[in-house]
This record gives C-alpha cells, sequence and structure tokens, in this order.
C-alpha cells in the first residue's frame, strides 16, 4: 500500500525486469490481471494497480472531483515511489482510458502501449447522460452489488457466460467495487477528452487487442486504435470485452509476442 497526494494505493508489484503496468476495467481490479502477472513475472517486473475504490484501494475523500487527469497522476506518483521510470502500459476498458491520459499528461512513463476493449473517443451525450443516471442511482441508495452484476453480464461474450466458474470469478473482482470507486470512474469516464488526435501524434509502439464479441468497444473501435497508432491488432476470437480472463492464454501469447519483439 502506497500513499500518493494523501490517497493510499494498493499496487500488486511482481517479478523483476523491465516494467509492466496493469490498469483495470470498472467495475473490477487489480486482481483482473493475475493470469497475465503470473505469465510475465518471470521475465518482467509487475504492477497492477487498484484504482481508488476497487479491490484494496480505498475510495477517494471527494469522488465527485476524480478526472482521468487526476488519476494519472496518481499512477505517475506510484511509478515515482516505485523507481520506475517508465513502462509498457497495459489498459483494459476503463484501464485504456487511464492509458491514455497517462500518455497525455505522463508522455515520459509510457514507454509502449497496449489497449483493449476500449476506444480513443469521448462519451457522446447520451453515454455521458447514462453515466450520470448511474451515478444519480447510486447517490439514492441504489445497490452496489446489483450495478456491478448487470454490468458483467455485459462485459462477457455468450460463450463464457455459459462457463459458471469463469462467471463466478468475474463477479468475485466486480466485489471490491465500492460506491466510492463507482461514483469516481463514472464521473472520469463522462468527463474525459477525446483521444484521437493524441493518438495519431502519439510516436509510441502499441498493441490493440479487442475480443472478437465485444459488444461494448466492438472490432470497429479497435480497427480505428490500430489505425491511429499505427499498431498492430489482435482479434481474440469468440470472446466478449475481456479476452485477456476470457481466453488469457490467447491474450498472453499476443502480449508475450509484442514485449519480446521489442526487447530482440
Amino acid at each position: 500500500m502506497l500513499e500518493v497526494s494523501g490517497q493510499p494505493v494498493h499496487v500488486a508489484d511482481r517479478g523483476a525486469g523491465d516494467a509492466v503496468v496493469f490498469l483495470h476495467a470498472i467495475p473490477l481490479q487489480a486482481a483482473m490481471w493475475d493470469y497475465q502477472t503470473e505469465a510475465l513475472e518471470r521475465t518482467h517486473r509487475c504492477l497492477a494497480i487498484d484504482l481508488p475504490g476497487f479491490g484494496q484501494s480505498p475510495g477517494a475523500v471527494d469522488p465527485g472531483a476524480t478526472t482521468m487527469q487526476r488519476w494519472a497522476g496518481l499512477v505517475d506518483g506510484v511509478l515515482d515511489q516505485l523507481d520506475v521510470p517508465s513502462a509498457t502500459i497495459v489498459g483494459c476498458s476503463m484501464g485504456g482510458y487511464l492509458a491514455m491520459a497517462l500518455l497525455r499528461h505522463h508522455r515520459s512513463r509510457v514507454s509502449q502501449l497496449v489497449l483493449s476493449g476500449t476506444r480513443a473517443r469521448a462519451d457522446d451525450p447520451a453515454m455521458a447522460q447514462r453515466r450520470t443516471a448511474q451515478q444519480d442511482e447510486l447517490r439514492a441508495g441504489a445497490e452496489v452489488g446489483s450495478l456491478s452484476k448487470g454490468m458483467v453480464e455485459g462485459l462477457l461474450s455468450g460463450d463464457s457466460m455459459s462457463r459458471p466458474e469463469l462467471l463466478d470469478y468475474v463477479h468475485a473482482l466486480a466485489d471490491g467495487a465500492t460506491r466510492e470507486g463507482w461514483l469516481a470512474a463514472l464521473e472520469a469516464m463522462k468527463g474525459r477528452p477525446d483521444s484521437m488526435l493524441l493518438l495519431r501524434q502519439a510516436d509510441v509502439r502499441a498493441l490493440v487487442v479487442v475480443g472478437e464479441l465485444d459488444r461494448l468497444a466492438p472490432i470497429a473501435e479497435a480497427m480505428s486504435l490500430r489505425s491511429l497508432l499505427k499498431g498492430e491488432l489482435v482479434v481474440v476470437p469468440n470472446v466478449g470485452h475481456l479476452p485477456n480472463i476470457e481466453d488469457p492464454l490467447a491474450f498472453n501469447d499476443a502480449l508475450e509476442a509484442f514485449l519480446a519483439a521489442a526487447s530482440s
């Protein structure tokens, strides 16, 4: 547990070597990357961060003041304290938005970029309004668990939904989300800027991964990211929004190949 600008932050720190930083999706936590850190810790230093209000990190005092820029500053502070000058940044979904904020505000930290199940565009007004409505529900006393359950079922493919152990595992990851975490994440996501120009101008080696059946950030979004970044694209067959959990072997193969090519 570290403290950055008064905010306690839990970081899983495993292995040694070139650093890889993992940023999680909503409503999950750093442990969503366990399959990846287990595979990589023999060759890399793997840092998986619980954002405030998720996993083992307590919520922010003022969730309504949360921005992706503020969270990027938090990640920057974590890397400072751990003496990591730069790293491969891996972000899934909301974690991808944070990875882009890190690229925008702390460019020197990003040696390489891996984006999974995410998009470059800002929220359109309808999506921003949906996030505000969710915040209103939470402030009115809606159960965090029911919100998490509903979201989890939209993340996975039909095949994944039919695997009880996988479904239970993802629900358990979502159980670490607090009301403050949800409020902060929704605030940060709806307020994030468009990143299309940022990515087009970024001179960074990149990998884009997408589940073939991802309904939230479909293949068209991934192709746009790949085009903007001039990076590699890997489509993982038969999975939804969480390819690193739904088919960790395929995801790990893509990630390990990308990392190996950088060091060859």
